[in-house]
């Protein structure tokens, strides 16, 4: 095994290496410059384990840049390295190459361990794609699999090629996802849906189970994995342009109630308190039937990402029975958030949602092992494509860098990105910490909770709009380019959207449980004309929108659990709500039709008290234009056009009204009706 490291900058003198190897000796072993720059050394005769190390610079230690893992020893985080025992087989990818026409080429070699064993006979040689077993890609003359096929149809496949020697020592497998489709995905071209799973859509009644004498607001309702791939296979989401949905943790939950917020009994409906590590929750579906879903969602090119609970699990689960003592839980240094002195942000490391919620050490590297292992279980029996991590402020970064990790070296080995969003609940002054989970060895982005409280307050309370402009220009300060955060004006843990709007919430919180609470449809029609103009700016930002379950159709409810209600469909929507519904279809198209409104540069051309216009543009001139009116009188606005707009005089078509535009750079006349939205996008004849 040898250690590199590649300085950003020239080094004046020795970089040295400081090991657990040597318990941190303080005369650190020194690296050799191959003469480019870059240091070397190679660790010999070490026990095959996992070891810490850091880089010693001058007089200053440094974890190494390039290596995702770490490892923490003696409360103190370093790199990690693995010393693997030699003795066992590898498989090496040679080749791996996949065209938009559905051609594949595959080559693996089989690299005995020191001992010389030969591989295994039979089955312990195996090459399948799509669960098929290939037997004649393995070659036991050459010791080699290679596999080369043509006509593979559009959507998502996969390889696995597993071994073993003839002494019965297995290879790590290697488990190679692809994609084959006329043009490279990006997340951002299109929109996130949560689809909530016990809320959105009963598909199979025999799997109903709800918990006895518990409130049905806080109780099981029946949504599972079978709804939500119906409404995939009836063209819900296509119709919405959905690119990534995502669905609620898939783990089994306990069986019985539990007190939570406000004394109220609760079941697990929810998915957030797992009981066990590798089993499907029963009442949403098996694990065959959550592969249906993701088969169906690929089939159309949907990705599928599911939530990821790495913070705790409940106090059934297997692991706090078997390791509670063995360091994988914050035990005696936990508490539960936000009682007394035990603040939420001060002890957000190692405090506990609740006493029957144990909250893990991620400072134990036999636990991080197991989850690193668990999650990569998942991603391949349910076929995921990335996941959403639950309260990432509550764990220390080792976890987000360790899946990140993992998912990279499927990535590197076959070229299929993984979206990796991460839950960290802040409020308008918190994009430091929404960014320093964010980087290429972490997170992708971030729910955009700094750009969320201010679009409630202008869209839903109906303040000025400068202060959601403010919003994304500070978003364009704080976060690196290529930052792919998901703006939302709903999620399951506030009061949804329209029952602010329509005044239905009452001061200081609603009571979900209440006789008060919001009624069973919102009829105020300025409430759903707030919905539009929120929609129309949420789903042309920057980053991966995301439509929360029911936002789409002004679903109510107070806080949680009351803003989680069954979804409603079809004919059980009132007028209002399917004119929203056809709002929103028509943004979801534009965006997955017009790259500008995926990844065009945003610029601000206009923002009044009840006016925001805006342009994106893309270098090649084309672009387009969202203009929010909310007053009573129509604007007639002589814009200046910027960036490779200015220059252009094509002729655009507003996706709501049909009306043309003409483009004539700084002297653009742009009308927008009173109360009335325009997204104008390049028209085509």
């Amino acid at each position: 095994m040898t250690l590199t490291y590649a300085p950003q900058q020239s080094v004046a003198g020795t970089v040295r290496v400081m090991g657990e190897w040597n318990n941190f000796a303080s005369l650190s072993q020194p690296m050799t410059d191959r003469g480019d720059g870059v240091f070397t050394l190679r660790l010999e005769g070490l026990e095959p384990r996992a070891y810490g190390y850091r880089f010693v610079v001058g007089d200053k230690q440094e974890m190494d840049p390039e290596n995702p893992y770490s490892r923490w020893v003696r409360a103190e985080e370093y790199s990690r390295v693995i010393i693997p025992d030699c003795r066992q087989p590898v498989l090496e990818l040679n080749r791996f190459t996949v065209t938009p026409e559905g051609s594949l080429d595959v080559a693996v070699s089989y690299l005995d361990g020191t001992d010389k064993a030969g591989p295994a006979a039979g089955d312990g040689m195996v090459l399948s794609l799509d669960g098929t077993p290939r037997p004649d890609a393995y070659d036991a003359a050459s010791g080699r699999f290679r596999l080369n096929v043509q006509g593979l149809e559009q959507g998502k496949h996969h390889v696995k090629v597993v071994a073993k020697d003839s002494q019965g020592r297995e290879a790590e497998s290697l488990y190679l996802p692809f994609w084959v489709e006329p043009e490279r995905f990006r997340w951002d071209s299109g929109l996130m849906y949560f689809a909530f799973t016990d809320r959105f859509h009963n598909g199979r009644l025999e799997n109903d189970a709800p918990v006895a004498d518990v409130d049905p607001i806080a109780n099981y309702l029946g949504g599972d994995f079978a709804g939500i791939t119906q409404k995939l296979e009836e063209g819900y989401f296509d119709a919405l342009g959905i690119r990534t949905l995502w669905i609620s943790p898939v783990e089994q939950n306990p069986e019985g109630r539990f007190i939570g917020t406000g004394g109220k009994y609760y079941t697990g409906y929810h998915g957030y308190w797992p009981s066990k590590p590798r089993e499907t929750q029963h009442r949403f579906g098996s694990l065959e039937e959550l592969r249906a879903l993701t088969a169906a969602a690929h089939k159309r090119g949907i990705r599928v990402i599911a939530d990821l609970v790495l913070n705790h699990v409940h106090e059934e689960h297997p692991y706090w029975a078997n390791h509670a003592r063995d360091g994988w839980f914050n035990t005696a240094a936990s508490c539960v958030c936000g009682t007394q002195d035990c603040d939420w942000e001060a002890q957000r490391l190692t405090c506990k949602f609740t006493d029957y919620l144990p909250d893990f050490n991620w400072r134990s590297s036999d636990f991080v092992d197991q989850f690193a292992a668990d999650t990569l279980w998942w991603l391949e029996q349910a076929d995921f494509d990335g996941f959403r991590m639950d309260a990432v402020k509550h764990m220390e970064q080792v976890a987000g860098r360790t899946i990140r990790g993992k998912l990279k070296e499927i990535t590197v080995m076959t070229g299929t990105e993984f979206y990796l969003v991460g839950e960290t609940y802040v409020f308008t002054d918190g994009r430091p910490q929404i960014a320093r989970y964010i980087s290429p060895r972490e997170l992708d982005g971030q729910f955009d909770f700094p750009l969320y409280w201010p679009v409630r307050e202008a869209f839903a309370d109906g303040k000025g709009l400068q202060r959601v402009d403010d919003a994304v220009r500070a978003n364009e300060e704080a976060y690196e380019p290529g930052t792919l955060n998901s703006p939302f004006l709903g999620n399951h843990d506030e009061a949804r959207f329209i029952s602010q709007a329509a005044g239905q919430l009452h001061e200081g919180g609603s009571d979900p449980f209440g006789p008060n609470r919001p009624s069973t449809v919102v009829t105020d029609p300025a409430a759903f004309e707030k919905m539009k103009y929120a929609f129309a700016f949420v789903l042309t930002q920057p980053g991966v929108p995301l439509v929360y379950y029911g936002d789409e159709v002004g679903l109510p409810g107070a806080d949680d659990p009351d803003n989680r209600r069954l979804m409603r469909f079809g004919s059980a929507l009132a007028p209002l709500e399917r004119d929203l519904l056809d709002f929103v279809r028509k943004l979801g198209q534009a965006r997955r039709a017009h790259e500008a409104l995926q990844t065009g540069a945003r610029r601000t051309l206009r923002v009044e008290n009840d006016l925001y216009v805006f342009q994106r543009d893309l270098p090649d001139g084309k672009g387009a234009l969202v203009a929010i009116n909310r007053s009573a009188v129509e604007r007639s606005l002589v814009l200046e056009l910027m960036g490779s707009l200015a220059a252009s005089s094509g002729t655009y078509v507003d996706i709501f009204s049909g009306q043309t535009l003409q483009l004539a750079g700084t002297e653009t006349v742009l009308v927008v009706p009173p109360r009335g939205v325009a997204v104008y996008v390049p028209h085509r004849e």
